[in-house]
Formats: C-alpha cells, sequence, structure tokens
C-alpha cells in the first residue's frame, strides 16, 4: 500500500503563496493569481529559500518561470519533490508544448482590509497635508517657532485619528456581522491546519484562516456576501477595542486641532506665541 505525502503551501515574502489546488498550481500574490495546470509545468526547483516553476517549452527554446522567494527551505523541498513525483501522471503533459500558453492570469479586486487601509490612507494624508500648509503658512505669515508644537502634534494626532479609524472599522464589522449575519461553525481542513470550512447559502464551500488546533471554530458571514466572514471574539475583547477606537479618536482630535488652530492663531497674530502686544 502506498500513500501521497501531502503537498505544504509554501508562503513567501510580500504576502506571495504557491500551493497544489487540484490539478493546477495556485500562485497567489497580493494583486493577482495565476492558474497553472499541472500540464504546462516542466519541473518545480527548490533553492534555498526560492521555488521556481518552470513550464514546458519547445526543443530549444527558453522555458517561462514563476518564482516565489523568502519561502521556508523545508517546506520549499518538501513542495518541489511532491509536485514532480505527481508531473509523470498528469494527463495530457507534453514536455515539448509551450506551457505559457495554459497559464490563466488574473487581476484580483482589493480586498476589504485593502480598501479599508486605503480609506484610512487617504485621509491621513489628506490631514497631513492640511497641517503641512498651515506649518507653511505660519512659517511665511506668522511665527516659525510654532513648528516646534504643531508639526509633533499634528503628526501624533494624525497616527491616533488613523488607529482609532482602524478600530471602529474592525469593531463595526463584526458587530454588525455578529448581529445581522448569519452565525455558523466551520470545521477544520484535516489536509491544512489552520484552514476551516464552511458552507454558504448557495452550498459553496467557503474558508477561513485561525489558530489551529480546534476540530471547529464560530464563524459568521454577511448573508448577501458569504466570503465577508469573522471569527467572533469574546464581547470584552470587543468592548475593549471600540474604547481603544474612542479614545485614540478624541486624543487624536484634539491633538491634530490644538496643532491647526496654534499655526493659524500665529498667521492671524504673530505676537500670540510670545503674547507680546
Amino acid at each position: 500500500m502506498t500513500t501521497t505525502p501531502s503537498v505544504p503551501v509554501v508562503q513567501g515574502t510580500g504576502k506571495t503563496s504557491l500551493r497544489l489546488d487540484g490539478d493546477a498550481l495556485l500562485l497567489s500574490r497580493p494583486h493577482e493569481e495565476a492558474r497553472i495546470p499541472l500540464a504546462a509545468v516542466g519541473r518545480v526547483l527548490a533553492e534555498g529559500r526560492s521555488v521556481t516553476v518552470e513550464l514546458t517549452a519547445p526543443v530549444g527554446a527558453v522555458p517561462s518561470a514563476h518564482r516565489i522567494d523568502g519561502t521556508s527551505g523545508a517546506a520549499a523541498t518538501m513542495f518541489a519533490a511532491a509536485v514532480n513525483a505527481i508531473l509523470p501522471g498528469v494527463a495530457g503533459r507534453d514536455t515539448t508544448a509551450d506551457g505559457a500558453d495554459l497559464v490563466e492570469a488574473r487581476t484580483l479586486p482589493l480586498s476589504r482590509r485593502a480598501r479599508k487601509l486605503r480609506i484610512i490612507k487617504r485621509g491621513a494624508y489628506g490631514l497631513l497635508g492640511v497641517l503641512v500648509v498651515a506649518c507653511v503658512l505660519a512659517c511665511v505669515l506668522g511665527d516659525p517657532l510654532v513648528l516646534v508644537v504643531s508639526v509633533p502634534s499634528g503628526l501624533v494626532g494624525t497616527a491616533a485619528l488613523a488607529a482609532g479609524a482602524n478600530a471602529f472599522a474592525n469593531w463595526y464589522r463584526e458587530w454588525r456581522l455578529i448581529r445581522h449575519g448569519v452565525t455558523t461553525f466551520a470545521a477544520e481542513d484535516p489536509q491544512e491546519p489552520g484552514r476551516y470550512l464552511y458552507v454558504d447559502p448557495a452550498g459553496l464551500i467557503r474558508h477561513v484562516f485561525t489558530w489551529p488546533g480546534g476540530m471547529g471554530v464560530k464563524v459568521s458571514y454577511d448573508s448577501r456576501d458569504p466570503g465577508n466572514v469573522v471569527l467572533p471574539r469574546a464581547a470584552l475583547l470587543r468592548r475593549g477595542e471600540f474604547c481603544a477606537g474612542l479614545f485614540l479618536v478624541l486624543l487624536g482630535l484634539g491633538t491634530y486641532t490644538s496643532a491647526i488652530a496654534m499655526a493659524v492663531a500665529t498667521v492671524l497674530d504673530p505676537s500670540a506665541l510670545d503674547g507680546s502686544a
């Protein structure tokens, strides 16, 4: 009786990953995904902390390749050995064909987290732009000494507002899905510890990642968008995040407003800092 060793998922730098997905290799990057049929793979090479998927190519041609760096050396070696052992038995595989013609690449839409962070970043850049304008006007029309206080205060205020907005966004999403979404249990995938599977109303199997070890975890998802899922935390943790977000927002508003007000005050009255008439 022979057994087939499990094929590990290869994690690389920049949130890249490479895994075996049925009859293909799935190469995922933050904004794109490439599906590489096993029939298009010539061989997989493990070189230190990198994995290279070399495609089939006509005789004399330089084969195309996909490379992922920053991996675990042990995982890279196991992955290459497992996939190379599978390749000879792949139906329809022609080592003299151009494997690049079989690769399917697609651009991935921004994740919810990426969209949230983009909005927060844009807001932070806007606040910093206002701070820069206020400080420049203070230097030209007021007292440059205001920069000693306004710049640090403005930076601290901006950072606090960004952190508070992120905390509030996380808290609100979890609160909404728990209150208005569908709560069920997800079972751990026996082939991939830490990957938990649940079935949406349409019968599709979806997954969520968390710490491995439990046979099942509770999840809450949006009935209109089952891929929008959270793992509910204890009420104390949710309330703690809400309080932390509220504190950071109030701190940021107070600090940032003070910085801008001080810069504007020196523009209107250059003697405001020293109190001279």
